[in-house]
């Protein structure tokens, strides 16, 4: 088992879900699975500079110094998990 699994196994026990708001983490899963904030804003009926605040938020609330790195801290805080970036409607009902 490699660093970052074991990591991952850890931080599923753990299943905090308390840091991000519910539209943050469909911003982030949305934007993790590779679509731009344009593409977000029009899934989420908001607009794109919605998406972009919600994203500063999540980077400072993760203590992130950019999207991907957001993306992995997600990960091993358990605020989002493998099996979101999977389902396409899935962002929608975290």
């Amino acid at each position: 088992m490699t660093t970052i699994q074991t990591a991952l196994s850890a931080a599923t026990t753990i299943k905090r879900r308390d840091v991000l708001t519910r539209r943050e983490r469909a911003c982030l899963v949305l934007t993790g699975r590779g679509q731009s904030e344009k593409e977000v804003a029009q899934k989420l009926d908001i607009s794109p500079n919605t998406v972009r605040v919600h994203i500063e938020n999540i980077k400072r609330k993760l203590g992130a110094s950019n999207k991907s790195h957001a993306l992995i801290l997600s990960l091993l805080l358990g605020e989002t998990e493998l099996n979101d970036f999977d389902d396409a409607d899935a962002a929608l009902q975290l």
